[in-house]
């Protein structure tokens, strides 16, 4: 994907720069741009341009978590060259560890998080085993008789086999630490313990609990670092996460001094990134509960402007506030003056904010599209509701019915995790379906009396779920078979409300996959996940031939060399033309005579054959090769077996007809040739010889893509009789040569290309587990498989948890399910809660969204559109596709590249605009597709329209207490009204700001790399 820095993005580095050089006195700026924009991009660049002139240049980055860290740290770096980049970035994770690294005397990034490095007093504890080691040093070195009276294994601190390791190293690293930083550390001692500072730390031992006692030395000892290596700027990404770090009353020595600056310092630049630095809006309910947003807001002010400004701000947004109120009241002619008024209002408070604030959202979609029919109610689903209600305690009965809409199940769904059902002993009806392990695979006759199931089974057909892949944006020739019949992407991120629900709609979901397709009513439901056909066996060289990236036939077959709307027929004429072309010399491209071309040796032996008379003339090809498969068999005897087998394969010196035949299906549909070919666009160097790229190419075909294929539901719905018919038709029917190079060119904009089969590979092996569901009138639990569909985020129940085997693998975390949904293959759905809405991405492969159960607020409603609507998702690769496609395949015919970076190129001169936002977050028809799943009657698909309506408005009622009332009175007026209303919000987007010509601001920048 393009890597070119935004006109927006480049406006707001330009701000940010001019505040912490000074144009805002705190030298303090936040980029609170929507999710998605590329607040990482523009911290980026604007550390390249502060270290551009500097010698030395220090850069702290502080994050929630470590992981978090390690996404984003290797992208601050991205303007170095890969070489410098790995020099630059430390692995140190504590402040207090710095001075014991080799001195560098260029540009040097560290990572910390808040709680290991910066934590208050309250927060005191021994730490690694190193640091205990390095202030043993320390202690030596300053205080050279202290140590004997501190008590036996007091530094060690229970550390046993690691402690002489640690010791080791710090006494080696010692020489790298300067006298500044050791009379640093006695300073800091001196104000932690008094003086003498040796009598200070034993009576605290004599007095205090060790660990408490090593934490004041290990905080003392941060304080010397900061002391000693200040930084020349400090990036706080998602800081609202730790909000109590910049809060002046809290009790945080280390807080205040990387903050305010050590010592009486200069204060250093403070960039902070979030999407969401304080609440936008709270609901009535929220604010009667003591939710103040607009105190939170005015608190940032302060924080980056000072207490002047807050003051000044308080004053200006309480009057803008009176005079909303006064036009939400006034008729249309009646409001020329305090429109006039409160539009001059909002000029100065924007002059105000945006010398130290910039926040770019994507321009609003006023068409959202139509919605779907509401769901229809039938007699057996008030059956189910009957039953549940007249079974649960008097006091939840009036809750009943919110259960029951959303959670499928609700009996048997539900359990003691809810005090609703907790300890309530559902029996049995007739009238009422029940999941039990012997009907799993025969449904009851009016299913699951759940409404809002049967739509989700329309929209979504497990016909199409049960695809191991979905079709790519781009095809490069029409799908055929079963991808054919899948009219839209079955992918589909679906918010509810209820914990319960994304666990018992996905569950329910992949056991209807499972049912349709290979599930059989005699067969028992832990018994059909077990059939497997891809395991190898001796003497089963096809097996081995489906998932072997050939280098012959990964090299000489580029199925997108044929004509543009090419039929299968002709592509595998170009094909089998090329395969012609790049044979060896010592074997004959036809049969010797008629009787002869009757020979069908099998294609992998063929294979082989051409294979090592190959490398004869290639060899540096074929070591990569040999070195991969003999790493990756060492501990597979059968597979050992089936390599032996290929080398001793019979050579040939001529090849038949239907020998050309079978060589021409395994170069467009063996799974692992088709792979390499995707991969081999982006990343050239797959073969090169002393290169480990070969080995992750095998690795990952084997025994990643293998075992993920190997699924019972798509051998059932995949056409052919055995495996080497199935797949190599599947791998062509589904254009998965399309849908990987696609997504590969997606992913390049996150990680390195040597990095693109790991990255896939591990998405692939997320495990989703399963969700027990209670068997009615019993104690037993049912667990049900979650695959095409699962549940996201915090859904994992005590109940699952105490029904897992011992020998289950372990669940998938929240990321790794998250990585596997932002790819071509399974999950196909995805069901969470709240816990899915704010800064996480599922545009990747994505643009349906299901409102299971309508949110209340404006906010959560944009929240929950913003995981689809995201920079170079789906929803405008799509159209991008249509638009240029043909241009695209035309021009990567010719340079042998993916069509995308065709597109991408095109794509920026074709509709990109002055912003930059067009086309990689929004352009014509690029829209997300909405279905809500209302009920007959409901009273849902009026507020799902009130809130389209709010979600325009709400963001006038930032700084104003009382937010629902005021977005309520403003949202009851006419469309025309509305629009006009509109024209008030605050906008502090550092591009609109921007006093610069647009030819100039227009200009993108290059953000792979700087000039040092």
């Amino acid at each position: 994907m393009t890597a070119r820095v935004k006109p927006f993005q480049r406006a707001t580095v330009e701000a940010v720069i001019a505040a912490l050089r000074g144009g805002n006195r705190t030298r303090r700026f936040l980029v609170a741009d929507e999710v998605g924009l590329g607040k990482t991009i523009v911290a980026r660049e604007t550390i390249a341009e502060l270290a551009a002139d500097a010698r030395k240049f220090t850069v702290y980055y502080v994050t929630s978590g470590l992981k978090v860290a390690d996404q984003n740290k290797s992208e601050l770096l991205r303007f170095l060259d890969e070489k410098d980049a790995k020099a630059a970035l430390s692995s140190v994770d504590r402040v207090g560890l710095m001075p014991f690294e080799p001195p560098s005397r260029a540009l040097r990034l560290y990572a910390f998080t808040p709680k290991t490095s910066f934590s208050g007093s309250q927060r005191l504890y021994g730490g690694k085993a190193l640091e205990r080691a390095f202030i043993g040093c320390l202690l030596d070195e300053r205080y050279p008789d202290l140590r004997q009276d501190l008590p036996r294994g007091f530094l060690e601190h229970g550390a046993t086999t690691s402690w002489p390791w640690a010791v080791g190293e710090a006494r080696e690293r010692m020489e790298n630490v300067s006298r500044r930083f050791i009379d640093a550390y006695a300073s800091a001692l001196r104000a932690e313990f008094g003086s003498p500072v040796g009598d200070g730390i034993l009576a605290a031992v004599k007095n205090s609990k060790a660990g408490n006692v090593l934490g004041r030395l290990r905080k003392a000892l941060a304080r010397a670092a900061l002391t000693s290596m200040p930084p020349d700027i400090v990036v706080f990404d998602e800081f609202q996460c730790y909000r109590d770090l910049f809060d002046a009353k809290v009790d945080n020595p280390l807080a205040r001094a990387l903050l305010d600056g050590a010592e009486g310092g200069t204060p250093p630049p403070l960039l902070l990134l979030s999407a969401t630095p304080y609440r936008f809006y709270a609901e009535r309910w929220e604010t009667e509960a003591g939710v103040q947003p607009h105190q939170e807001f005015f608190d940032i002010v302060e924080f980056l402007g000072g207490a002047s400004v807050r003051t000044a701000a308080q004053k200006k947004f309480r009057r803008f506030g009176d005079l909303l109120h006064a036009i939400g009241r006034l008729a249309p002619h009646e409001r020329t003056g305090p429109m006039a008024e409160a539009r001059e209002i909002k000029r100065q408070l924007q002059t105000m904010l945006t010398p130290f604030m910039s926040r770019t959202e994507r321009p609003i979609a006023m068409n959202v599209g139509d919605l779907q029919q509401p769901s229809s109610m039938e007699p057996h689903d008030l059956d189910v509701y009957r039953h549940f209600a007249a079974n649960v305690r008097d006091k939840f009965k009036g809750s009943a019915i919110a259960y029951w809409l959303s959670v499928p199940l609700p009996a048997q769904s539900l359990g003691d995790r809810y005090q609703i059902s907790k300890g309530v002993k559902f029996p049995t009806s007739r009238s009422v379906p029940r999941l039990g392990v012997t009907n799993c695979f025969k449904a009851p006759k009016d299913g699951w009396g759940s409404a809002k199931l049967r739509a989700l089974n329309a929209l979504a057909p497990p016909a199409s779920l049960a695809l191991p892949w979905v079709a790519p944006s781009l095809a490069w020739w029409t799908p055929s078979g079963p991808w054919a019949k899948a009219e839209t992407s079955p992918k589909m991120l679906i918010f509810s409300r209820f914990r319960a629900t994304p666990q018992s709609v996905a569950a329910l979901t992949s056991l209807e996959v499972e049912r349709r397709f290979g599930g059989k009513a005699h067969l028992a439901y832990s018994d059909a996940w077990k059939k497997r056909h891809l395991n190898p066996k001796p003497n089963q060289g096809p097996t081995l031939a489906l998932f072997y990236p050939s280098p012959f036939l990964i090299l000489c077959a580029d199925p997108l060399r044929a004509k543009v709307n090419s039929t299968m027929k002709q592509v595998r004429a170009t094909v089998r033309q090329q395969i012609i072309k790049a044979l060896p010399k010592a074997i004959a491209p036809k049969a010797p005579n008629a009787r002869a071309n009757r020979r069908r040796k099998p294609a992998w032996a063929v294979l082989a054959a051409i294979e090592r008379a190959h490398a004869k003339i290639r060899p540096n090809d074929y070591e990569p090769v040999r070195k991969a498969w003999k790493k990756v068999s060492s501990d597979d005897a059968t597979l050992q077996l089936l390599l032996g087998q290929r080398d001793d394969a019979e050579p040939i010196a001529w090849i038949s007809s239907g020998e050309l035949d079978a060589l021409v299906d395994l170069a467009l549909g063996a799974p692992g040739n088709v792979v390499g070919r995707a991969l081999l666009r982006h990343l050239p160097t797959i073969f090169q010889s002393g290169s480990e790229h070969y080995l992750g190419l095998v690795k990952f075909c084997w025994s990643s893509f293998r075992f993920y294929l190997d699924r019972p539901v798509f051998w059932s719905v995949l056409p052919g009789g055995n495996a080497t018919e199935k797949f190599q038709r599947a791998c062509t029917h589904g254009c998965l040569e399309a849908a990987l190079d696609e997504h590969f060119w997606l992913r390049k904009s996150k990680v390195a290309p040597s990095e693109l089969i790991d990255d896939l590979a591990v998405a692939l092996a997320a495990n989703v587990g399963t969700f027990a569901f209670k068997d009615v009138g019993e104690k037993d639990r049912l667990r049900i498989r979650c695959h095409a569909a699962v549940p996201f985020g915090a859904t994992e129940s005590e109940t699952q948890r105490q029904d897992r085997r011992a020998d289950d693998p372990p669940a998938a975390r929240a990321e790794e399910i998250r990585a596997a949904f932002n790819t071509p293959f399974w999950p196909h759905i995805l069901v969470t809660t709240s816990v899915g809405q704010e800064g996480l991405d599922f545009h990747s492969w994505c643009d349906r969204l299901g409102h299971w159960d309508l949110c209340s607020s404006p906010v959560d409603l944009e929240q929950r559109e913003g995981r689809i609507q995201r920079f170079g998702g789906l929803t405008v690769r799509r159209p991008l596709a249509q638009a240029l496609g043909k241009t695209a395949l035309d021009e990567a015919r010719e340079r042998g590249s993916s069509p995308w970076d065709v597109i991408a190129r095109e794509a920026d001169r074709s509709y990109g605009d002055d912003t930059g936002m067009s086309p990689w977050w929004t352009m014509p028809n690029a829209e997300i597709k909405r279905h809500l799943f209302a009920l007959p009657q409901s009273r849902d698909v009026r507020r799902f329209a009130r809130l389209r309506n709010q979600r325009l408005l709400y963001r006038l009622a930032m700084g104003q207490p009382d937010q629902e009332d005021l977005v309520n009175l403003l949202a009851s007026h006419d469309s025309e009204s509305a629009k006009q209303l509109r024209s008030l919000t605050l906008d502090l987007s550092a591009f609109s700001h921007d006093k610069r010509p647009s030819t100039v601001r227009a200009k993108p920048a290059d953000g792979s790399k700087t000039r040092r």
